[in-house]
């Protein structure tokens, strides 16, 4: 269930949670394993359901990988959740070598991603791992836009086979996609039409994108918005084609612009059709504690700053 009972959009977690049921009572070789943390991420909800399909392995996240491999080995399809930070820090090599070497079919949540985490800081605010996931070999990444978006992600990675990484933001996302949304891997959405600019958005910046449209749409300015909910595959013709018809693009993504969403559009920009490009996101730096809007308003990651960001790259593609 994407929504509560009065239809507003409830927290991403809590579709994960109830995507996991879900997915849970259609694949009886799934499974679950937690690092003690299923009642904040909402793995709970399986725990519930499938006692004896979940595997607690305690605050060991090494082990939960390692665990989950050979799981994998044995037939089984293993959902690994912890939160974003220990997967692409503390459990890289085991990831990287245990499960993407040998392409086994395991199924990466990563949770408390980016700037929402807060009052976290630096060791929790994860803002690396579309970088570090995407440099992995057979590894696919997601980073979902609203909860529609992330259920799909899910149903398609108990469909796809191999190693899948997606993330799962901690906030609450206005609805981008209607209940019947089909995520395919390698395919972006043009969500919105333009002719003077091109936002690429994934996770929850394609909001902030199609907000910074608004903005923009009240000066004259038309800003197309495309969503990249598939990273990695990335929709490389879809890019170069919608800045082909805009002639300059803005990439914005929760996570630091080095090595993430900026960068894959650059590279698909620079070999099929380069344009001027901005990118929002987190600055070569850590995220300090903070509140969500003083952070965004710091890392200059609002809606606000999107707009901005399309008016300098439209300046440059008119040479002033």
């Amino acid at each position: 269930m994407a929504n509560d009972a009065s239809g507003a959009p409830l927290e991403m977690r809590e579709v994960f949670g109830n995507t996991l049921v879900e997915l849970g009572r259609r694949y009886p070789q799934m499974v679950v394993l937690d690092a003690d943390l299923n009642t904040s991420s909402k793995a709970l909800y399986f725990k519930q359901a499938f006692p004896a399909r979940f595997i607690q392995v305690g605050i060991a996240e090494q082990n939960l990988f390692g665990v989950a491999a050979g799981l994998a080995l044995t037939g089984f399809v293993p959902f690994p959740s912890t939160f974003a930070s220990f997967a692409s820090r503390r459990a890289l090599d085991q990831i990287a070598i245990s499960i993407c070497y040998p392409g086994l079919n395991v199924k990466i949540p990563g949770s408390y991603v980016g700037i929402p985490t807060s009052h976290a800081g630096a060791s929790h605010n994860c803002i690396e791992d579309i970088a570090v996931m995407r440099a992995l070999p057979n590894l696919r990444v997601a980073d979902p836009g609203d909860n529609a978006d992330l259920a799909a992600v899910m149903r398609a990675a108990m469909e796809t086979e191999g190693p899948v990484y997606f993330r799962v933001t901690r906030a609450t996302l206005p609805d981008l996609f209607g209940a019947d949304h089909v995520f395919q891997w390698g395919k972006g959405h043009l969500v919105r039409p333009g002719r003077d600019v091109t936002l690429y958005g994934t996770g929850m910046m394609t909001g902030f994108c199609l907000q910074a449209a608004e903005l923009l749409a009240a000066e004259g300015i038309g800003a197309e918005v495309v969503h990249l909910g598939s990273i990695k595959p990335l929709d490389a013709e879809l890019v170069a084609e919608s800045a082909a018809r805009t002639g300059c693009a803005v990439t914005a993504e929760n996570a630091t612009i080095v090595g993430g969403l900026g960068s894959a559009v650059a590279e698909a920009l620079a070999e099929r059709c380069p344009v001027p490009l901005r990118r929002i996101g987190v600055r070569d730096r850590w995220v300090s504690s903070g509140g969500i809007a003083e952070l965004l308003a710091h890392h200059q990651m609002r809606p606000e700053d999107i707009a901005e960001a399309a008016r300098q790259a439209i300046r440059q593609k008119r040479g002033s």
